[in-house]
């Protein structure tokens, strides 16, 4: 099953005056939100928390979760270490510290000016830990800060659009609530209306979750079908391991959760793409042949005005396809399951070599061009970690990733890149015809070709009609081919992918050329960086060719 890694984030103040009580706030807490999130059991939850460990609420939040829920610890210091910890007595707060940092998985230290601005270093951090995670929980007293404080942070991850779950320092034992604007009353404290009850529902609580698992529930694509492809892909690889001199009994760990997600995400993606081509076709075609019907009816069939219900039908037929297409979201399912297929196939690679990312993309890398959501990449990257490290001969390491990776990667480019250019040259073929046939209707009709020699009873067979039937219905499909052409954004992935290719085709002889396992790494490293950029960037390009309704 498709593990979901629950990012949650913890802000809350040094010194609480009940912390028993909060420690209790908090264990419930966490029960409240697995209650929501996994009452499916279809998406198992990882819990990571990312924290500053100052003193009081960090700590605490972070000790409950690592027991609890045996979570992961990422931990933001706003100074290195070696300066952070002069914030700490040196008895039990520092001993606390340290055990908790031993324990932690990554350690990210900002580089905060300690001296002359501890606020803003601190804020920093804050900021830091909200742009990290998915959700922020706040032990908070509902007062403004006086600088750096958990107010500001609060109100920052308001800013960023994350859920902020609030649990009063002042009141543990009252429920915990959701901040939706930071607004103070005479008292100051956090006003009345800023806040709204605890999330009833996955969806409300966490989009990602609630995506992945309706991802993980999707029916599209029958078990039997998934299990077949899975099949016939194990296979392959098993066989691409022999061919490359491989005991393919070193290969068999490594075949297990990444490629059956990997087979899964790959049939319902194409599922998608051909149920989206399909409605965008659609549309564009059934509109253009009621244009056709109705421009028919009045030239030919007069006195047959029934013949418009021919028209309403196929306009009726285009408003339900669109309906039907957006209310599916077969566009949206298909860039997420392509997306995460495609960090999924680097997946199955990169952990044969140590090759994991430098980088990540952000959440949101631009405001206005949103990138896929983070749940994508976040499941590929969980299913990496859970890939087990195998001593592999390095020769025969470097055989298997260069056939069943890079080469087969850069020969899809390849092929894709002349499939999508001989289907534009065909469409502008096409259009360009239309456009020809069109503009010699137009001058015949100038000329007043067929117009004196008009046969009653037999308007079918008179040309000045025809004449202006095709005058007027050819551009209609002329533009409806140019419309599905470009919303398909065919030219510019033919492109896209005769350069990927070639990029590819450089790897290649790169993996072929290494002598060492590090080298091999360091090709494959930029290889799967290489194809998330190209992932992310066809993500952004197609995102804005959504199903429309051209009117």
């Amino acid at each position: 099953m498709l593990t979901y890694e629950l990012r949650l984030g913890i802000t809350g103040h040094r010194n609480l005056r009940d912390e028993l009580e909060v420690g209790h706030a908090i264990h419930r807490l966490l029960d409240r939100i697995n209650d929501t999130l996994n009452h499916q059991h279809v998406t198992p939850l990882s819990w990571t928390v990312v924290s500053a460990l100052a003193s009081g609420a960090d700590r605490l939040f972070a000790e409950r979760v690592l027991e609890d829920r045996r979570g992961r610890l990422e931990v933001v210091t706003p100074f290195p270490v070696s300066e952070y910890i002069k914030d700490f007595d040196p008895g039990t707060d520092r001993g606390q510290f340290d055990r908790l940092l031993a324990r932690a998985s990554q350690l990210d230290q900002l580089a905060g000016d300690r001296e002359s601005a501890r606020d803003a270093a601190y804020l920093r951090a804050g900021e830091h830990v909200v742009d990290t995670c998915e959700i922020v929980v706040a032990v908070w007293d509902g007062r403004p800060s006086s600088g750096g404080g958990t107010g500001d942070v609060v109100e920052y991850a308001v800013r960023r659009e994350r859920i902020v779950i609030w649990i009063d320092a002042d009141s543990p034992d009252a429920p915990p609530r959701v901040v939706r604007s930071v607004a103070y009353d005479a008292g100051g404290r956090l006003a009345a209306g800023s806040w709204t009850d605890f999330p009833g529902t996955a969806k409300e609580l966490s989009r990602g979750y609630h995506r992945q698992a309706r991802y993980c529930l999707d029916p599209a694509v029958p078990p039997a079908i998934i299990s077949d492809r899975l099949s016939l892909r194990r296979d392959t690889l098993l066989g691409a391991a022999r061919a490359a001199g491989l005991d393919p009994n070193m290969l068999l760990p490594l075949l297990g959760e990444a490629v059956q997600q990997y087979v899964r995400a790959d049939a319902l993606a194409q599922y998608y793409q051909r149920r989206h081509n399909l409605a965008v076709g659609g549309v564009l075609y059934l509109a253009a042949a009621a244009v056709t019907v109705a421009v028919g009816q009045v030239l030919f069939f007069p006195d047959r005005p029934w013949l418009i219900v021919f028209e309403i039908v196929a306009m009726m037929l285009v408003f339900a396809l669109w309906q039907w297409g957006r209310r599916e979201a077969w566009h949206e399912k298909w860039l997420h399951d392509r997306y995460l297929a495609e960090r999924l196939r680097a997946a199955i690679f990169t952990p044969l070599v140590g090759a994991q990312s430098k980088h990540a993309k952000p959440n949101d890398p631009l405001p206005f061009y949103r990138g896929p959501r983070h749940w994508l990449a976040q499941a590929a990257e969980v299913l990496t970690r859970s890939v087990p490290v195998v001593a592999i001969p390095f020769e025969p390491l470097r055989g298997f990733i260069v056939s069943q990776w890079l080469e087969d990667q850069r020969n899809h480019h390849a092929g894709g890149a002349v499939r999508k250019a001989r289907s534009a040259h065909r469409r502008h073929l096409l259009g360009f015809g239309l456009f020809g046939v069109t503009f010699l209707m137009a001058g015949l009709h100038l000329a007043g070709v067929g117009h004196p020699h008009g046969m009653p009873g037999q308007d079918w067979l008179r040309i000045d009609l025809w004449i202006s039937f095709l005058a007027i219905v050819l551009p209609a499909w002329a533009g409806a081919v140019h419309a599905a052409t470009s919303q398909l954004e065919l030219e510019r992935l033919a492109q896209r992918s005769e350069q990927m290719a070639r990029a590819l085709d450089r790897l290649v002889h790169r993996a072929e050329r290494a002598r060492s396992i590090e080298e091999l790494r360091e090709v494959c490293r930029y290889a799967a960086e290489l194809m998330a950029d190209e992932n992310h960037e066809w993500w952004v390009l197609l995102s804005f060719q959504r199903l429309r309704l051209h009117v």
